[in-house]
């Protein structure tokens, strides 16, 4: 269930590997059990929602809420095909009604974004839940990220989960005319695009700058034994090595 993303069936086999001599293996021989995890793992991660259609609708709602669905669907096909076109990335968004009967209805837009590369040993996904009040205006979400790099046995991911302060975008009512309509959809957008700009990728950029001066530095002893700097010049450890080739190399081992 924590495997990363596009590695659920590398993690799987290798639990077969493990688990060969083991009773539980019994369970991942099950297809049902195997699809019953899956099913959940896509779900918790949010790739399930790269086959679904983008007018998911679980429950009810009146004609106000359709119509917000429509051209908010509209809005958000537009954003994620600028903002997330990079190469190698899939994209997809869902905008639910809630299910809960209210006298008040809300709509959540979920999206969510997939990098991997296990050719250059990095793989990343971006999961964000936008919930909204359409007649009060209301706008609240949180933004869930997982990367991971791996590379001659090294494993390094990165877990976030960002909470984003409630804000208000104003309200839709099929009572607006066209480009009141229009407005709204494209404030909600505007919205989502400023919290991930600000709230997220700002906040990474700062913590990618101080990983070196605080993160890794407790990993690590500050000095070596040596009292003295590790001088990272990879030409002079060649050449080190080079001067010991063909000499005594017991003592340069010692």
């Amino acid at each position: 269930m924590s495997s990363p993303p596009g590695q659920f069936d590398i993690i799987l086999e290798d639990l077969r590997k493990l688990l060969q001599n083991e009773s539980s293996i019994l369970l991942l021989e099950q297809p049902n059990f195997i699809t019953t995890v899956r099913t959940e793992w896509e779900a918790a991660s949010g790739r399930s929602i790269l086959t679904k259609n983008n007018n998911t609708n679980d429950g009810g709602g009146g004609s106000d809420d359709e119509w917000c669905k429509t051209i908010l669907s509209k809005a958000m096909d537009g954003y994620l095909s600028q903002k997330f076109s990079s190469p190698g990335v899939r994209a997809a968004h869902t905008i639910m009604t809630s299910s809960t009967p209210s006298p008040v209805t809300t709509l959540t837009i979920n999206t969510y974004a997939e990098r991997i590369d296990m050719h250059n040993s990095h793989v990343g996904s971006w999961k964000g839940q936008y919930t909204i009040c359409p007649s009060s205006g209301t706008l609240s979400g949180n933004v869930v990220l997982c990367a991971h790099t791996f590379e001659n046995g090294g494993n390094v991911q990165l877990n976030s989960n960002i909470t984003l302060k409630e804000v208000n975008v104003g309200i839709c009512s099929s009572s607006l005319d066209t480009e009141k309509q229009t407005l709204w959809s494209k404030s909600v957008v505007r919205q989502i695009e400023s919290w991930e700009e600000t709230d997220v990728m700002s906040n990474l950029t700062t913590l990618y700058d101080d990983v070196s001066k605080m993160y890794i530095k407790s990993l690590r002893r500050a000095m070596p034994i040596t009292r003295c700097k590790m001088e990272w010049n990879v030409l002079a450890h060649r050449v080190v090595q080079t001067l010991g080739e063909g000499h005594d190399k017991e003592k340069f081992k010692h």
